[in-house]
C-alpha cells in the first residue's frame, strides 16, 4: 500500500490516515525518523517513566521469576490488587 504526502515550504508532512491506524500513531505522538539508504524509516516512540523502565534490570527479572515460579510450585504466593504494594514486597523478597 502507498501513500503520498506532500511537504509544505516549513518541511511538515500530514501521515495519511491509513498509515496512522495501521502504526497506531496518534496526536501528540513522537516519531523518530532514520536515515536508511535512499529511504527514511518513520517510527513511533514509545515514552516511559524512568522509574518504570528500571524497576527491575533483565538480570533482577530473571531471579525473580524463578523465584516466583518456585513459590507458586511450593503453594507459597501472595495476590494483590495495589501495584505499589506488590513492587515493596518484591523489593523485600530480593533482599
Amino acid at each position: 500500500m502507498k501513500k503520498r504526502a506532500v511537504v509544505s515550504e516549513r518541511g511538515t508532512i500530514t501521515i495519511p490516515e491509513p498509515i496512522r491506524k495501521i502504526a497506531n500513531i496518534h496526536p501528540g505522538d513522537l516519531i523518530e525518523f532514520e536515515p536508511h539508504k535512499d529511504d527514511i524509516i518513520l517510527r513511533r516512540l514509545l515514552v516511559t517513566r524512568a522509574e518504570e523502565e528500571k524497576f527491575m534490570s533483565d538480570d533482577e527479572w530473571d531471579k525473580f521469576e524463578k523465584m516466583v515460579k518456585q513459590q507458586l510450585k511450593n503453594g507459597e504466593y501472595t495476590g494483590y490488587t495495589d501495584l505499589e504494594k506488590a513492587k515493596e514486597h518484591s523489593r523485600r523478597l530480593r533482599k
